[in-house]
């Protein structure tokens, strides 16, 4: 089993989903960013950020 994490972002109103930066290392995804208001997990000053865990059972 996995389990993955898909963060939001509620800064339009309704929840977006963030997208990956572009990583800066070959291992690394980056941080995911809002892309309406530029917040990220690590930088949310309105504190619009939120995430779900999704869990695969696909093994």
């Amino acid at each position: 089993m996995d389990v993955y994490r898909i963060w939001y972002c509620r800064c339009t109103g309704k929840p977006l989903e963030l997208s990956y930066e572009d990583p800066t290392e070959e291992e690394s995804r980056g941080e995911p960013v809002c892309q309406a208001c530029g917040a990220s997990p690590s930088s949310d000053p309105r504190k619009t950020i939120s995430y779900r865990d999704v869990e695969n059972w696909n093994d």
